[in-house]
């Protein structure tokens, strides 16, 4: 006879109680509207998501779902896409988690933004760490960057 393990169901619980899919989706759109005015981001953004924009806006919608509500409806790959994007170092990605940062403490409460920004600086190291494919590389201390005057007005 089989015998299957049997595992408790898990609650899925948002990173923090405060925290909606209508917020998210504002943090998302928000977001955009500042990355594609952004003289780094903009471009680069523009190129690849292309006439795709929709998309992607509804892609990431569901990703920050998945990552803040927990919901588990993100299944994409996020790290094989954005390997093969170039222009991006690390001061792109001290660019896009500062206008990240800037508009979370616009639409989060003060409890939740940081947590929210905390998930993005945890994304934000797996794929810096994924650009060159040395796992064992010391990622930036995004905090200690964004501290001393990375983060930008707009």
């Amino acid at each position: 006879m089989v015998q299957y393990e049997v595992r408790p169901s898990v609650q899925r619980q948002p990173v923090h109680p405060s925290i909606t899919a209508d917020q998210i989706s504002q943090l998302v759109d928000r977001f955009y509207e500042r990355v594609l005015a952004n003289e780094k981001l903009g471009s680069i953004f523009a190129h690849h998501a292309g006439p795709h924009w929709a998309r992607h806006l509804d892609t990431m919608k569901g990703f920050w779902r998945s990552v803040l509500l927990r919901t588990g409806e993100y299944k994409g790959k996020p790290v094989p896409v954005h390997q093969k994007i170039d222009g991006i170092d690390t001061c792109e990605f001290e660019e896009w988690l500062s206008l990240f940062e800037l508009t979370t403490a616009e639409i989060f409460s003060p409890n939740a933004a940081p947590l929210v920004n905390e998930a993005a600086a945890r994304i934000a190291t797996s794929l810096w760490l994924s650009r060159d494919g040395n796992l064992l590389a010391t990622p930036p201390n995004w905090r200690k960057a964004l501290s001393n005057g990375t983060e930008l007005a707009n």
